[in-house]
């Protein structure tokens, strides 16, 4: 797929009415096509080459390594949410596998019964009422809304371990990360790119179903996340 610039006057010029239920859909499309074009020339070679350096123990280790590397992250969220059961867990997580788990590349905590929950700012922001505001789909990020996209600044700048290890490194871990996070779903987000008759639609009502962006659609706990399977 070629790489696609959007002039903006063109951007400007898809604005709908406030009635729309997607008002930013030229947008949309227009970011989503980006982000299409960076997954097929950088994002999936980039994990074809990690899948053929590595074998399946590795890529394990990989994964329980920096997995472990988001429990700060997760504890600052529960914290915040004032859910003093997650929270624990997180922090007891990121004890166990720090140290017996040799600094995260085994899951010991699992073994141990103490299982893996994830959440971040824009379940914090939700659970703080904060209004949702509209669908908008970020190039680099992927789907998001207008709450949501405070979430991402504050997800880099009140992560405990970017502080820790510095910036430059913190840059390269979410790089290695998005890259491992592709070759993890390679085969559904291959298949859903493929098979899609309207990718946008889909994508756009996994999220909705997920992070309950719009006042049509009710928020979902437990639903399908596109950041797993389209990005």
């Amino acid at each position: 797929m070629k790489f696609r610039f959007i002039p903006l006057f063109l951007l400007a010029a898809c604005a709908s009415s406030p009635e729309d239920p997607d008002p930013h859909k030229c947008f949309n499309k227009a970011m989503l096509e980006v982000n299409l074009s960076l997954d097929e020339n950088i994002l999936k070679p980039a994990s074809h080459v990690y899948e053929d350096v590595t074998n399946e123990p590795v890529r394990l280790m990989f994964s329980n390594f920096f997995d472990n590397l988001k429990e700060p992250f997760y504890l600052v969220n529960y914290t915040v949410q004032t859910d003093g059961e997650n929270m624990a867990s997180s922090f007891f997580r990121f004890l166990i596998n720090s140290t017996f788990g040799f600094f995260g590349l085994f899951d010991m905590a699992e073994l141990l019964g103490v299982p893996k929950h994830s959440t971040g700012y824009k379940d914090t922001l939700h659970k703080m009422e904060v209004p949702h505001g509209d669908y908008i789909v970020l190039p680099v990020f992927g789907f998001s809304s207008t709450r949501d996209t405070i979430a991402e600044p504050i997800s880099w700048f009140a992560d405990p371990v970017s502080y820790f290890i510095g910036w430059p490194l913190a840059v390269s871990k979410a790089a290695l990360q998005m890259v491992i996070d592709r070759s993890e779903n390679s085969e559904m987000i291959d298949s859903m790119i493929s098979e899609s008759e309207d990718l946008y639609s889909k994508t756009r009502s996994m999220y909705l179903q997920k992070y309950g962006v719009g006042d049509d659609v009710p928020f979902a706990e437990d639903g399908p996340s596109p950041d797993d399977e389209a990005e």
